[in-house]
């Protein structure tokens, strides 16, 4: 049915020679290390050069479990659940090999390296001064001042996470274990935007695609063990929770989310900007029930700050710690902190779009424009195409607004899973050697990245 559709659509095979031929200019470029690829004048990633036998056979390895699913998916031998796992599990090694190959040799050792940098990944530092959870919690406004450079704006999450490692293990060990489970939660999000795709009105086929594409994002594998890895199921959870609590009705759908955006305040302040994507979400559901929606949404939405409500008094009560100080803290920590990186508005606007761009590999927005080129102005409006809506929004509201500005192939991971959505539903129309060829350049885009740029400087 693809195959026919794709030979009566005439623009089909123009969309895909851009890919490709966008995907090549851009491996050419990374090659040649062309300016403002890696960055704006006011901030870069470092340019770098890893042998090409070293990493490419390597990388090629991680990635046979990916096409592996692939290809038995396609032919029917192979489940959605064995797929999705493969999918998972290329992930994972593709995480393994970018950080073990950027040695002289193979040395998996850097995971405990990066954890324990306190510039790289500050919150394992912090952690280890650490001698009174209880104490810390309960001054923790007052603390954030002594922290280092990435603890100062943040909530007390990523200090207690790897906080309870170094609980029972030494922190040489503590933090190769943490960073493996960081790893490993990145390779949980593949499926986990399955299920957020499916979630947002789109099928099967789009969301296997969905969490293809979102397998190999240089992002979502290179920033390992960094703990922006793991946000991404954090927003498959807000965001199917509270499309959970609009459509059921129940109490218990509404309480689990409120209790995963209590979890979220807990560990990023940066990730409530999903609010605007949960307000439309709300919307769109009482326009599209108009008998009782917007009671249901508004119900669903008190409930479930009731519940952030309680979580964080019961906190309060037993350890004095207090959220709204500590957010007034943490902002005016990052109103400093910006004063000194010279991150110029609006010039941010487009830097941090291409940025992101570069976390999910380019093609991804060509796949964007593609969607949303192919529903304008189409009927019946489909569940799926608000919620398109809402997700390209969503990203260039943080844009247009520089609310999390520079190193956005990093710090916007969280809205990865939101940005797949589109792009399974745009490659579910393509059919399987088409889909199979941007898959290769999604994975040449990834090693070329790997090899050129460092994203884990020191």
């Amino acid at each position: 049915m693809v195959e026919t559709q794709w030979g009566r659509d005439s623009n089909a095979r123009a969309r895909w020679a851009i890919v490709l031929v966008v995907a090549m200019v851009l491996a050419v470029a990374l090659c040649l290390h062309l300016p403002h690829l890696n960055g704006p004048w006011y901030w870069k990633w470092p340019w770098r050069r890893i042998d090409t036998l070293r990493i490419v056979p390597a990388m090629l390895c991680a990635a046979a479990p990916f096409f592996i699913a692939q290809v038995f998916y396609q032919r029917g031998r192979l489940g959605r659940r064995g797929a999705l796992f493969l999918l998972a599990l290329s992930t994972f090694l593709l995480e393994l090999v970018a950080i073990g190959i950027q040695g002289p040799g193979f040395d998996l050792r850097r995971i405990a390296f990066v954890v324990q940098h306190p510039v790289i990944t500050s919150y394992f530092s912090d952690a280890l001064a650490l001698r009174d959870v209880v104490g810390l919690l309960g001054e923790y406004p007052q603390r954030m001042e002594t922290f280092h450079l990435h603890s100062i704006n943040k909530p007390p999450g990523p200090i207690l996470y790897y906080a309870s490692f170094l609980s029972w293990l030494a922190p040489m060990k503590a933090a190769m274990a943490a960073g493996l489970v960081v790893g490993l939660l990145a390779a949980v999000a593949v499926p986990a935007t399955f299920g957020l795709v499916r979630r947002l009105g789109a099928g099967r086929e789009a969301a296997f695609h969905a969490a293809s594409y979102m397998a190999l994002c240089p992002g979502l594998v290179l920033f390992f063990p960094e703990l922006d890895q793991a946000y991404p199921l954090l927003t498959c959870g807000l965001v199917a929770s509270f499309s959970l609590a609009l459509e059921r009705g129940t109490v218990g759908f509404a309480i689990a989310f409120g209790a995963l955006l209590a979890l979220t305040a807990f560990m990023s302040f940066g990730l409530l900007v999903l609010g605007a994507f949960l307000a439309g979400q709300g919307v769109v559901y009482a326009i599209r029930h108009p008998a009782g929606g917007v009671q249901r949404f508004f119900s669903s939405a008190a409930m479930a700050l009731g519940t952030v409500f309680v979580l964080y008094a019961g906190l309060y009560l037993l350890t004095g710690y207090n959220p709204v100080e500590t957010l007034g803290t943490a902002v005016a920590n990052e109103a400093r902190h910006s004063q000194t990186l010279g991150r110029p508005w609006p010039a941010t606007v487009l830097f941090d779009l291409l940025d992101f761009a570069l976390g999910t590999g380019w093609i991804s927005f060509l796949m964007v424009g593609f969607w949303l080129a192919r529903r304008w102005g189409a009927r019946p409006v489909l569940e799926s195409d608000w919620m398109v809506l809402l997700a390209v929004g969503q990203v260039l509201l943080v844009a247009s607004a520089a609310l999390i500005p520079t190193e956005t192939a990093r710090v916007w991971l969280f809205l990865v899973p939101l940005w797949m959505l589109p792009v399974g539903l745009e490659l579910a129309h393509w059919p399987p050697a088409a889909r199979a060829s941007v898959y290769v350049a999604l994975w040449g885009l990834l090693v070329l990245v790997g090899q050129n740029l460092v994203f884990l400087g020191a």
